[in-house]
């Protein structure tokens, strides 16, 4: 069976990442990209100007990763890219009106998602009214379990601590209502490279010297995002551009309090 084949290449290991700096759906569509088997990644040019540069990862050597964060237009922004080399996953988190919920996704994500992973039965396939969910089914519920979680918890309507003592004092928001962040996560085994994306932040593969999108921007002028938007009560205002209310440059989001537009049409559930 195939199951156990694709995540045996996708295990989560314990402990320290070995280096700072990189690796490893209301929407129903799901984007898978096949990686050319023994097919090593181009090293690119602009390698030694990254700001953060790990060493090859131990469980494979021909993995190198870095990033470069780069300033937006607006004065109040936050971004913040995720450091979990052994997992394979890599994760980029745009904040808007502040960082701090780009932060806390940047360190909480790739645990929640670990943590999900572990509550489900991979080995022997994850049963749902005595029907196997298929691979891409497993995945999109996984992924999107562990986004809606994490919203929950910077919003405040959840713990992190699933139980115990500090529950209650850790359910409040972690910032203000204005404040929000994409989430753009890859899950990257040998054949396959699993994408989650809510928001505006795109994951780019570089296949052949060209740029291949693996995921879709949620922009309130998409057609299906628009549509989502209205049913829910909500509505898209071109005022400089498409935006949420006249807000929100973004359908989808992680985010406090909604942003203070509304949560019933700002969601954080991914596209896989």
């Amino acid at each position: 069976m195939a199951t156990p084949r694709l995540l045996d290449n996708v295990k989560l290991t314990a402990g320290p990442a070995p280096a700072p700096g990189a690796a490893a759906s209301g929407g129903a569509r799901t984007s898978w990209s096949t990686r050319r088997r023994g097919a090593p990644p181009r090293r690119a040019a602009a390698a030694r100007r990254w700001r953060t540069r790990g060493p090859p990862c131990r469980a494979s050597p021909r993995c190198r990763c870095g990033c470069s964060p780069a300033r937006g237009s607006w004065t109040r922004t936050g971004s913040a890219p995720a450091p979990v080399l052994p997992l394979h996953l890599f994760g980029v988190y745009d904040g808007h009106g502040g960082s701090e919920v780009a932060n806390y996704c940047r360190d909480r994500m790739h645990v929640v998602l670990k943590e999900a992973l572990g509550r489900a039965a991979w080995a022997a396939g994850l049963e749902e009214s005595g029907d196997l969910l298929d691979i891409a089914e497993l995945w999109e519920k996984v992924f999107s379990g562990c986004f809606q979680r994490v919203d929950d918890e910077v919003s405040g309507q959840a713990s992190r601590f699933s139980s115990g003592v500090g529950s209650e004092a850790q359910c409040k928001p972690v910032a203000a209502g204005d404040v929000g962040s994409t989430a753009a996560v890859a899950v990257v085994c040998s054949s396959h490279i699993i994408v989650a994306n809510c928001g505006d932040s795109r994951v780019v593969l570089s296949r052949g010297k060209e740029p291949v999108a693996l995921s879709d921007d949620h922009k309130p002028d998409r057609e299906d995002e628009r549509a989502r938007i209205e049913a829910a009560g909500g509505r898209v205002i071109d005022w400089n551009g498409h935006r949420v209310s006249g807000v929100l440059a973004m359908s989808r989001s992680v985010s406090a309090q909604g942003d203070g537009y509304g949560k019933p049409f700002l969601i954080p559930t991914p596209e896989v």
